[in-house]
């Protein structure tokens, strides 16, 4: 599959994901209030913790191990996925005794929690079946069935408003049976059918590469999620219900870099290691960046019209979104260039930027949001955001031999080699 074909249909994809996800968000931002808003977004929050990072590396190492290590794909497959529900019943074990002793989600009712834990299965296999559509470069497929999901999923939320019933029960149950629909969907094109196998060498190899990289996609992940923990704890839920709407606004610019970094990732274990992955990253990288500072200019007026669109409420969410939008901008930068260090089986450089990034980010939350509130979580998470961007610019130039205007310097023939026809 074209590496051209598959950026061009990433961006339309994500263009329309910014469509519908900004009209669902007013939607839901309007039935629920911010205190709604934030109860919904507290377990799902939880609960996509575990289902991105309960494999434990697992799914990390598909791509690595099918097309560095020659692993036959069946047999990968099967094990992968067997290994997967093992780990799913043993957490959905620990977490409903957790819950049964009242040690944590005591204000959720024991459906939400089965409805929580229905959603980790569902992230468990839907990444699982995205790394090998990204690793055979069928991106174009992947997107359609998951613009398909989107699209469901919005006309669903759109019925419940319109019919004046759409509640905190309605959008976190849409959001878990959304999640389902994309893993099974994904399943059925994948075509690799259900098996049990096991395979004690590979799982052991896979954790130890996986591993890696689960913790660094985890600290990855607190990273983005932290200042939600801390507002959650020391403002309260009406406050994370304001707060995650600047989040929320902020991050659909990173469907840019996220649909890119497929791709990306994609060419990378598809290509030869040397200049041609090189010239490949850095071309990807610049272009992310001028796309995302571009799509920053004009996402920070528009944030003045948050009250108007989604209620008075939510006006404080004005200044955390627009701080948040120039922060997202440097972490831009750290999303795209991670393939390059993965594909080669270096994810140590990885690790060690984004614990950095959350050890930085935990302390400045620590210390600002006494003294500004959302508003210090916002500056806190930015100032991180810039680290980990300037950090991963500065081993590529340093360490890696890159140019520094190899990620500056604009030319058509960039824009031209990416968007023309193959």
């Amino acid at each position: 599959m074209s590496y051209k074909a598959n950026i061009a249909s990433n961006l339309i994809n994500q263009l329309l994901r910014l469509v519908l996800g900004l009209a669902t968000s007013i939607l839901v931002a309007r039935a629920l209030g911010p205190e709604g808003q934030g109860y919904v977004a507290y377990i799902i929050l939880i609960f996509t913790l575990i289902g991105s990072y309960g494999h434990f590396g697992l799914n990390n190492a598909v791509m690595y191990f099918h097309k560095r290590k020659g692993i036959d794909a069946s047999h990968l497959y099967h094990v992968n996925s067997t290994c997967l529900f093992i780990i799913f019943i043993a957490l959905s074990g620990l977490t409903l005794g957790a819950w049964h002793n009242g040690l944590w989600l005591r204000d959720y009712a024991l459906v939400w929690v089965l409805g929580g834990l229905l959603f980790v299965l569902a992230e468990f296999y839907y990444n699982n079946h995205y790394a090998w559509f990204i690793a055979s470069e069928r991106i174009r497929e992947s997107n359609r069935v998951n613009l398909l999901v989107l699209v469901l999923k919005s006309l669903f939320v759109m019925a419940f408003w319109l019919l004046g019933t759409l509640g905190t029960g309605h959008w976190f149950w849409i959001t878990v049976l959304a999640l389902c629909l994309n893993a099974i969907l994904l399943q059925i094109r994948l075509k690799r059918g259900f098996g049990f196998k096991w395979d004690t060498t590979l799982l052991k190899d896979e954790f130890a590469y996986g591993g890696i990289v689960f913790l660094a996609a985890a600290f990855d992940h607190l990273h983005l999620r932290v200042d939600q923990l801390f507002i959650k704890n020391m403002l309260g839920i009406p406050q994370l219900g304001v707060y995650s709407m600047a989040v929320n606004l902020s991050e659909l610019m990173f469907l840019i870099p996220l649909s890119i970094n497929t791709a990306l990732t994609g060419r990378l274990y598809n290509s030869e290691e040397g200049d041609s992955g090189r010239m490949v990253t850095a071309r990807t990288l610049k272009l992310t960046l001028y796309v995302c500072i571009i799509l920053s200019i004009i996402g920070i007026p528009l944030s003045f019209a948050i009250p108007w669109i989604y209620g008075e409420g939510f006006r404080g969410a004005i200044l955390p979104t627009i701080i948040l939008l120039v922060g997202v901008i440097f972490a831009s930068i750290a999303r795209v260039a991670a393939p390059y260090f993965f594909t080669s089986g270096r994810p140590k450089v990885h690790l060690r930027v984004t614990l950095l990034s959350l050890l930085l980010n935990c302390l400045l939350n620590w210390l600002l949001i006494p003294l500004w509130g959302i508003r210090g979580a916002a500056i806190a998470s930015a100032i991180s955001y810039f680290f980990y961007g300037i950090y991963y610019l500065s081993v590529l130039v340093v360490k890696e031999k890159f140019q520094l205007r190899d990620f500056l310097r604009l030319r058509m023939s960039d824009i031209n080699a990416v968007l023309r026809k193959p």
